[in-house]
C-alpha cells in the first residue's frame, strides 16, 4: 500500500511549536523580554501603531488580542501588492522592511521553540518505515526540520524533491521522500545560481545577519537567502526548485492508496493547498482511505466539506500513534 502523511503546523505544535494563535506571544518572550534583538524592533513596533495610536505592548499576552501572523501578513503583502503605504510611520520601505523582519522572526521563533529529541514525530516515522511494505511519502506544510531529524534518526536520508520525479526518489535506496511544500529552516536558495542548498543543521536564521557564513554549496556564491514562503494569500513560488517539489508532491498525492493529514487546518484561504490535493485525488480518480487527525471539530467538518463524508475522522491531537 503507498502511504502519504501530510502535515501541518498541529503535528508540529505537540513538539512544542507554536501555531498561528499563540505565534506573537511566543516570539516577543523569547526576542522581547529574554533576549532583545534589534532587528525585530520594526515588528513590535508595527503591532503597537496597527490601531493608529500607539498601544502600548508591555508582555506577550497583549498580543493575544492581535490578529495572527498570517493576517499580519496578509495585509503587509495587500500594500505592497497594491503599491500603497499603510500609514505615513510605515510606507512601502518599511513595509518591505517588515516583511523580511516577519520572516526573520518566525526562522528564529522555531529555532528557539523546537527541542532537539522530537520524540513523537521519530516513533511514528520509525513505525511508519518499519510496518509498510513501501516507501511512505512525507508532505510538510512546516518551515521546522523535525520530519527530517526523524527520518535521519531511523537511519535514512530525506529526499527533498529538488530534481526528477517521484517515481525516481522513491527508487533511490536509503532515502525517504519528504516533500516541503512551504520550504524549510536548513535550506538556503542563491539567488546567483538558482540552486536550493540543504543542510544538516538550520541556517534560515543565520542567513538574517549582515556577516552569514553561509554561502552558495553551488557555486560558492555570497548571500543566500532562506526559504521560507510567507504564511500569506499572496504567496510566492517563483523557485523553479519548489516547483519540483510541488509537482512531486502532487505525484505521490495521486498514486497513493492513502493519505493521513495530520495536524492541518485545511484554513479556507490556502487555496493553492486545496486545490492541489484535490487536483492530485482526482487524477487518477480512484478509491483512497482519507484519515485525518485534529484535535479541532470545526477543522474536522472542513474535511468533510473538502473531501465529502468518505474520509475518516479522527478528532484528537497527535501523540505519534500510527493510524
Amino acid at each position: 500500500m503507498k502511504a502519504v502523511y501530510i502535515f501541518g503546523a498541529g503535528a508540529s505544535a505537540a513538539e512544542g511549536a507554536p501555531v498561528v494563535r499563540n505565534f506573537f506571544r511566543m516570539a516577543y518572550r523569547y526576542f522581547k523580554e529574554e533576549q532583545y534583538d534589534a532587528g525585530l524592533e520594526i515588528v513590535w513596533e508595527f503591532l503597537e501603531h496597527f490601531y493608529g495610536k500607539r498601544s502600548v505592548i508591555s508582555s506577550g499576552s497583549d498580543l493575544d488580542r492581535y490578529p495572527g501572523i498570517d493576517e499580519i501578513f496578509n495585509i503587509v503583502d495587500w500594500y505592497l501588492l497594491h503599491n500603497q503605504a499603510f500609514s505615513a510611520r510605515f510606507p512601502q520601505k518599511r513595509l518591505d522592511d517588515l516583511k523580511t523582519a516577519l520572516v526573520k522572526l518566525i526562522s528564529m521563533t522555531l529555532d528557539r521553540s523546537l527541542p532537539p529529541d522530537n520524540s513523537i514525530h521519530r516513533s511514528f516515522v520509525l513505525r511508519a518505515l518499519q510496518e509498510s511494505r513501501e516507501v511512505p511519502t512525507f508532505i510538510s506544510l512546516n518551515y521546522d526540520i523535525v520530519l527530517d531529524r526523524a527520518i535521519r534518526a531511523a537511519g535514512c536520508r530525506p529526499e527533498y524533491g529538488f530534481y526528477g520525479s517521484h517515481r525516481d526518489h522513491l527508487g533511490q535506496a536509503g532515502q525517504v521522500p519528504l516533500y516541503k511544500l512551504h520550504g524549510s529552516l536548513n535550506w538556503s536558495f542563491c539567488p546567483l545560481c538558482g540552486e536550493i542548498a540543504e543542510h544538516n543543521e538550520k541556517v534560515a536564521h543565520l542567513l538574517f545577519s549582515e556577516n552569514s557564513p553561509i554561502v552558495c554549496m553551488n557555486c560558492g556564491g555570497a548571500n543566500p537567502q532562506a526559504v521560507i514562503i510567507a504564511p500569506t494569500l499572496y504567496k510566492s513560488y517563483k523557485i523553479s526548485r519548489l516547483q519540483n517539489v510541488w509537482d512531486s508532491a502532487c505525484a505521490a498525492i495521486s498514486q497513493c492508496d492513502r493519505l493521513v493529514v495530520i495536524g492541518y487546518s485545511l484554513d479556507p484561504a490556502d487555496t493553492s493547498i486545496i486545490a492541489t490535493l484535490k487536483r492530485a485525488l482526482n487524477a487518477p480518480d480512484k478509491n483512497r482511505e482519507i484519515v485525518v487527525i485534529n484535535p479541532s471539530r470545526r477543522t474536522c467538518g472542513r474535511y468533510r466539506q473538502i473531501f465529502g463524508n468518505g474520509c475518516k475522522i479522527k478528532c484528537r491531537p497527535f501523540t505519534g500513534e500510527l493510524f
